[in-house]
């Protein structure tokens, strides 16, 4: 691990100094550790180092905070610790109109915008939380004023910490190797053919060729997306050689927007749309049974997407239903259309395409790719970290 501290300056005997000089002192011991002043060329060294972390000690800084925007903007890992100058005696007693006006100009937003805030007791911590502009704080004590807790223990919960903010941010790390991975993964997982041909050779040799920490990213992915046990399900098929990582033990901070967990519903079209129900069963006979079920479920991913909550395994579903089923497919274009979803149905078939390798033979109708499938992207299949 590389780890990026700054500190405006290093002063003999000034106590906020002397803790970043016995905190790096230690994590050095498990980590290529670098410290930079406001005298140092941030981004110059930022960007020769790539570090995995940048830990920023300030508050109330112009340079620091726009040195913490920077390194968020270009997608590093970053956390904060204002050592205090968060609490209310200081933000309301001392220099109260100047800070008021640095809160707004750029303190709320950078404390907003990093990954995590680091403090050094429960009190900090909660007069942080108050605040309301960052949720994810975390307590290790100062061992310089604590003596419940030594230098070494101190650096390496520290080290502890900076994992949890790099698994809470895994996807950033994610390549498109991985992704891959996954598309290829659900494929074999959702296969119901007894064949053994069920990827091409270049999609093999993708996958034998993960390591652990690609493994890793990829398990923690499948949890997020509720797509474990198909996951599962395709390593065991492929005999595939993934190391055996429980994720649900690896300490994360919880996601800003996590996903439905609850599967499409399949008989009901849920949610506020009445008119959407009505058209449904204005233009369904009673004995198109999967017609009627998979415009339900598009009805039903359809309100998800409003809501940024679709799940890659909401579209394993779909997949499932549209692949495995018989059906007139002229029928269910006809009945998506009177539901006015039908566009966004045929996003949805490109979606099945692209990451699931929905083949030619299995669409309903024709995909498509435009502006609004990047919406749908967007919305709910960015990080989310």
């Amino acid at each position: 691990m590389r780890i990026l501290h700054y500190i405006n300056s290093l002063k003999a005997g000034n106590l906020l100094s002397d803790y970043i000089l016995q905190l790096t002192s230690e994590q050095k011991e498990y980590a290529e550790v670098k410290t930079l002043t406001s005298t140092d060329d941030f981004q110059k060294v930022a960007e020769k180092e790539n570090p995995d972390i940048i830990h920023i000690h300030a508050c109330w800084d112009y340079l620091a905070a726009k040195r913490a925007q920077w390194a968020v903007k270009k997608g590093y890992a970053v956390v904060l610790s204002t050592h205090w100058g968060l609490n209310e005696p200081i933000r309301s007693n001392e220099q109260r109109i100047r800070k008021f006006i640095k809160q707004m100009m750029y303190q709320q937003k950078t404390v907003h915008q990093v990954d995590a805030m680091l403090v050094t007791n429960e009190k900090e911590r909660q007069m942080a939380l108050t605040l309301g502009w960052q949720k994810r704080i975390d307590v290790i004590p100062n061992s310089l004023l604590n003596s419940s807790i030594s230098a070494s223990e101190m650096a390496e919960q520290t080290i502890l910490y900076y994992n949890k903010v790099l698994d809470t941010r895994y996807q950033v790390a994610m390549s498109s190797m991985e992704n891959d991975a996954v598309y290829s993964l659900l494929h074999v997982g959702l296969a119901r053919e007894t064949t053994h041909n069920l990827l091409p050779s270049d999609q093999l040799l993708n996958l034998r060729s993960l390591n652990p920490a690609q493994w890793r990213r990829i398990l923690l992915y499948s949890d997020d997306e509720n797509i474990r046990e198909i996951i599962d399900d395709a390593i065991s098929r492929l005999q595939l050689n993934a190391p055996n990582i429980e994720t649900s033990t690896i300490q994360r901070f919880a996601l800003i927007l996590p996903k439905e967990r609850n599967p499409l519903n399949q008989n009901k079209i849920v949610g506020t749309k009445p008119l959407t129900r009505q058209r449904l069963n204005d233009n369904i006979n009673s004995d198109e049974t999967i017609v009627r079920t998979i415009a339900i479920m598009l009805a039903n991913a359809h309100q998800l997407d409003r809501k940024q909550t679709l799940s890659m395994r909401h579209l394993a579903d779909l997949y499932t239903m549209i692949k495995y089923n018989d059906y007139d497919e002229d029928r269910l274009a006809e009945v998506l259309r009177h539901m006015r979803i039908y566009r966004f149905s045929r996003r949805i078939i490109q979606l099945l395409v692209d990451k699931l390798h929905l083949e030619e033979g299995f669409r309903p109708f024709s995909p498509l790719a435009d502006n609004g499938l990047k919406a749908i992207m967007k919305r709910n299949f960015k990080h989310r970290y």
